[in-house]
């Protein structure tokens, strides 16, 4: 699903303290453009992430069973790209320092600041949206190589062909080979003519082939 302006935003929220989790939809879910999901426990969020490809996910550090650092690493195994920010209570250097190693996006500290809170998604989902265009123009790039490079190989055969045709005493053999309105079920006499020029040694083994290719695709079913 997209929206006009681009990508439709999947968003995880985890903490077991619900009251804080639904604060967090309600705010996160102000724009359209984004559809949130919200789970109070490490493993319902595992379940979640199994099934679902989110882009940003935000989770509280401190939980029974699995924990935020944990879901984190789970996280980003099922999808380097996913975007993590970690919530908690016991915010310190060292599990900020911890988080970031660990791949999270950036933390937030509780009490929550809404407008801190709002900040930071905002700032992750712009650079969701930017990895997205990144990937759509690289796409677009290797596409349009491929094409290029399609063409150059389409146009090198060619110009193959032309070159022989030049400087060929058997210019007319040649043209006879490829000319469509040779009768069709008379493809091996074709063939044999093409085996006999480069016997002759008229046309090397690449010129051969090459020629062997055009004279099979110009001989192909006819519908």
């Amino acid at each position: 699903m997209k929206e006009k302006n681009g990508l439709h935003i999947k968003i995880l929220i985890v903490d077991d303290d619900k009251v804080i989790a639904d604060i967090l939809k309600d705010l996160i879910s102000e724009e359209s453009e984004r559809s949130v999901d919200v789970c109070y426990d490490g493993l319902t969020a595992i379940e979640r992430i199994q099934k679902n490809p989110y882009d940003l996910i935000l989770v509280d550090l401190i939980m029974p069973r699995v924990g935020g650092l944990d879901l984190l690493k789970y996280a980003k195994k099922v999808n380097p790209d996913v975007i993590v920010v970690i919530i908690t209570g016991y915010a310190s250097l060292e599990t900020a320092i911890m988080a970031i190693k660990e791949g999270a996006y950036d933390y937030i500290r509780k009490p929550c600041n809404l407008e801190e809170i709002r900040i930071v998604v905002n700032n992750a989902i712009d650079k969701i949206k930017l990895n997205g265009e990144n990937k759509e123009l690289l796409k677009k790039l290797q596409d349009a190589y491929h094409e290029l490079m399609a063409l150059k190989e389409k146009k090198l055969e060619d110009e193959e062909i032309a070159n022989i045709s030049f400087f060929s005493p058997n210019v007319p053999s040649l043209h006879y080979l490829f000319n469509p309105d040779y009768p069709p079920n008379n493809y091996i006499d074709r063939l044999q003519a093409l085996s006999s020029l480069k016997e002759n040694g008229l046309l090397t083994e690449g010129e051969f082939r090459t020629f062997k290719k055009h004279l099979l695709n110009a001989i192909g079913p006819r519908g």
